[in-house]
C-alpha cells in the first residue's frame, strides 16, 4: 500500500507477524470488500468479451471502445491483485507466517508483482486523457474526428504501454520488502533512489490527466450546448459515460494530491487504510457507470442470445452501434 511507512516497519529477516488481530474479524472484512469487487471483475471481464471477441468486428472500428477496453483490462487486473493477492493476506492472519515465508523465498515474486502493481496505476490516468480528448474531438471536430484518431490510435495505444516506466522504474531496481499490515502483511520496497518515489509520480501523473480531464469535460459539454439536437443525440451517451468515469478518477487523484502535500495526513495511519478505497472508487465503479449509461454497450453484455441467433444480434448491434456513435 503506502511507501511512506516502508522504512518505519519491519521486514526481512526481522519481519513478524501481528499476531493481537483476530482472524474472524479480519477475515470478515475480506469477505465485505470481495463483495463489492467481485461483480465489477466480473462485468470487466465481460465487458471485454463483448468488445474483443463477441462483437469485435464493430466495436474494433470505434476508437473510444478500443482505449476503454484498455482501461478495462487494467482495472479488471488490478481488482484480480486486490483480490487474490494484497488483500487476501492482508486481511488473513491465518496465512501471515506461511504467506510471508513464501514470498520470501521466492524474491522473484515480489520483484514482478510490485512493479507491475505500480504500472497499472500509471497506466490509468494515461487512458483516462485518452478517453475524454477523444470525446472532446468527438464534438470539437466531428467531421474529421475518426479520420484522426484511426491515424494515431497505434501511437496512443504504444505511448499508454510505454510511457509507466518513466515512473515504475524504481521499483523495479529497488529491493522489495515485506511490511506488517493489519494482521497480515504487504508487499512494498525500499527505495533506492530516495527522490523517487512512487506517492510523488502518481500524485504528479494524476494531477496532469485531472487537469487535462477536467478541461476536456468542460469542452465537450460546453460544445454539445452549441450543437444541433441531432447531434447532441448521436454524441450525449458515451460522453455522459466518460464524464461519469472522469468523476470516478478525480477522487483518487484528489485524495493522492492531499496525501502528497499535507504532512499530518501523509503519516496519519487513516491514510493508510483509506487509500485502497479511494482507488476502488474508480476501479469498481467505472464499469456500472458506462453499463448505466451506455444502452448499446449494457445490451450487448447482458445479451446472450448470440449462442441461440448470432445473425439477428450482429445485424441489431451495428444498428445501435451505427445510430449512437456515427458523425
Amino acid at each position: 500500500m503506502s511507501e511512506n511507512n516502508a522504512t518505519a516497519l519491519p521486514f526481512a529477516p526481522g519481519f513478524s507477524c501481528d499476531l493481537s488481530y483476530s482472524g474472524i474479524f479480519e477475515n470478515l472484512k475480506y469477505l465485505l470488500q470481495c463483495a463489492y469487487m467481485v461483480p465489477p471483475a466480473i462485468l470487466y471481464a465481460r465487458i471485454l468479451y463483448v468488445i474483443w471477441v463477441k462483437n469485435r468486428k464493430i466495436y474494433i472500428q470505434h476508437q473510444f471502445f478500443v482505449i476503454y477496453s484498455m482501461d478495462s483490462l487494467m482495472g479488471l487486473f488490478l481488482l484480480l491483485l486486490d483480490i487474490f493477492i494484497i488483500r487476501f493476506f492482508i486481511y488473513t492472519p491465518q496465512f501471515c507466517e506461511s504467506g510471508s515465508k513464501f514470498f520470501l523465498s521466492h524474491p522473484i515474486l515480489m520483484d514482478i508483482y510490485y512493479p507491475f502493481f505500480n504500472y497499472l496505476h500509471c497506466c490509468q490516468p494515461l487512458i483516462q486523457i485518452f478517453l475524454t480528448l477523444n470525446r472532446m474531438s468527438s464534438v470539437v471536430w466531428p467531421v474529421d474526428h475518426n479520420k484522426i484518431w484511426r491515424k494515431n490510435l497505434s501511437f496512443i495505444i504504444i505511448f499508454i504501454l510505454i510511457t509507466p516506466f518513466l515512473f515504475i522504474w524504481n521499483t523495479v531496481i529497488s529491493p522489495k520488502i515485506l511490511i506488517s499490515y493489519f494482521g497480515g502483511f504487504s508487499i512494498n520496497y525500499q527505495k533506492l533512489v530516495p527522490w523517487a518515489g512512487m506517492t510523488l509520480f502518481l500524485m504528479i501523473l494524476r494531477s496532469i490527466a485531472a487537469g487535462i480531464t477536467v478541461v476536456s469535460t468542460v469542452i465537450t459539454f460546453w460544445k454539445m450546448s452549441k450543437m444541433r439536437n441531432r447531434l447532441k443525440k448521436s454524441e450525449k451517451t458515451l460522453c455522459f459515460a466518460c464524464a461519469g468515469t472522469s468523476i470516478c478518477f478525480l477522487i483518487p487523484a484528489i485524495f493522492a494530491a492531499f496525501k502528497t502535500w499535507n504532512s499530518f495526513w501523509a503519516k496519519h495511519w487513516m491514510s493508510d487504510v483509506l487509500q485502497p478505497f479511494a482507488w476502488d472508487v474508480l476501479n469498481v465503479g467505472s464499469p456500472f457507470i458506462m453499463i448505466f449509461v451506455s444502452g448499446q454497450l449494457r445490451s450487448h453484455v447482458f445479451d446472450f442470445s448470440i449462442f441461440r441467433n448470432p445473425s439477428v444480434v450482429t445485424v441489431h448491434t451495428a444498428t445501435v452501434i451505427m445510430n449512437t456513435s456515427s458523425h
